[in-house]
């Protein structure tokens, strides 16, 4: 008997599972995506394969409409209807490497600061911010934000652009 209600008192025992440091591995996993994505940069279309690629987990609102322009941008050549820069490196000339800086907690999620370097002029000040949320450890990438020039995000860029196609529907 003595046997059985050690055995009961471990099972009802809350379980511990190691605390995951959520700050690195939202850093790691950005410096990791960045590594990954830059040189796949320099064909067309990385950011949709970005989007197919099993290794980053980006938020079904993002994924969605990172699509929606994509598909108004394939349907409208010749014309700009959505993003004319990279949305993961906000630029139309890229440096050549991109890599973590800081990472900070805003509420539920982490902040990423990114800084590119190499063939573009030296910087200090962060490229673009990755705003990581974690579903339970997996690490999610739910916005890019854009500290310059117009202090803008990546989901308020892509609603505004299909706010705009929806006011001029021959785009």
């Amino acid at each position: 008997m003595t046997g059985f209600l050690a055995a009961l008192l471990i099972l009802i025992q809350p379980q511990t599972r190691p605390a995951v440091d959520s700050a690195r591995v939202a850093r790691e996993t950005v410096a990791r995506f960045y590594a990954w994505y830059v040189p796949a940069a320099q064909r067309a279309g990385a950011d949709m394969r970005a989007l197919h690629d099993s290794r980053w987990h980006f938020s079904p609102a993002l994924v969605s409409a990172l699509r929606a322009d994509s598909a108004a941008t394939d349907a409208n050549p010749g014309e700009i209807v959505g993003l004319d820069m990279d949305p993961f490196l906000n630029a139309q000339d890229p440096c050549d490497r991109y890599a973590p800086t800081a990472v900070r907690r805003d509420g539920a999620t982490f902040l990423v600061d990114v800084v590119g370097s190499g063939g573009c002029a030296s910087h200090r000040e962060p490229d673009v911010t990755v705003r990581v949320a974690f579903r339970g450890t997996t690490p999610v990438f739910v916005n890019f934000l854009y500290p310059k020039p117009a202090n803008d995000d990546l989901l308020g860029v892509l609603k505004q652009l299909a706010s705009d196609r929806a006011k001029n529907p021959h785009h």
